[in-house]
């Protein structure tokens, strides 16, 4: 499977590329300002990595301008970590808060029931966060598949291949985490390429 891997300076990137590589995929790293939105189609599922939100807007829209038109046209299926996640509710013009604490380290996350039966899952897994920002409320097309006390970790999108996770999949136990992360991953496309609506 060929992999767009999306960078957004994200301090773990090197950690999420080599998980990506671990993971099976064939990948191919790009900068969020130099996505190649043109020949997208070439590509089975882009990568959005974590990285920094801008406290100027200007800034912050016009670092990620290519991101938010690949979120927003959907050519291939996504996986967004971190920011990644939170520029899809950018991609449609949802503000996303300031949490009342940081996240940080290893914490315990709760899996909705829906997403225990999609992902496999058990109620509770233990995930490496690291954000100041988070998705208190959910836009209507989104499914929240996974918790942490007053935001969420994990949304799919109701009708496009498209998901999020708040928290870093590249950090912790490498064997355990591939496989959180292709069982993250197997929700929005099949193991041979084809997306998952």
């Amino acid at each position: 499977m060929k992999v767009l891997l999306v960078n957004n300076d994200s301090d773990t990137f090197d950690e999420l590329q080599d998980l990506c590589i671990r993971s099976g995929y064939d990948v191919n790293v790009v900068h969020c300002t130099a996505i190649p939105l043109q020949s997208i189609s070439k590509y089975d599922l882009a990568v959005l990595s974590g990285g920094y939100w801008y406290d100027d807007p200007y800034q912050h829209l016009e670092t990620y301008k290519l991101e938010l038109e690949l979120i927003r046209t959907c050519p291939i299926p996504i996986v967004g970590i971190c920011i990644g996640m939170l520029l899809m509710h950018t991609a449609v013009n949802q503000e996303v808060p300031h949490l009342d604490e940081p996240q940080s380290g290893l914490k315990a996350i709760h899996i909705t029931p829906h997403g225990q039966l999609v992902l496999g899952l058990p109620e509770t897994i233990t995930v490496h966060k690291n954000h100041t920002m988070g998705i208190v409320d959910p836009l209507p097309h989104f499914i929240v598949l996974g918790t942490s006390p007053g935001h969420v970790e994990i949304l799919r999108h109701t009708t496009q291949p498209m998901l999020g996770m708040q928290f870093h999949p590249e950090i912790g136990d490498p064997e355990a985490m591939v496989e959180l992360f292709k069982k993250l991953v197997d929700t929005v496309i099949t193991p041979d390429g084809k997306p998952r609506v």
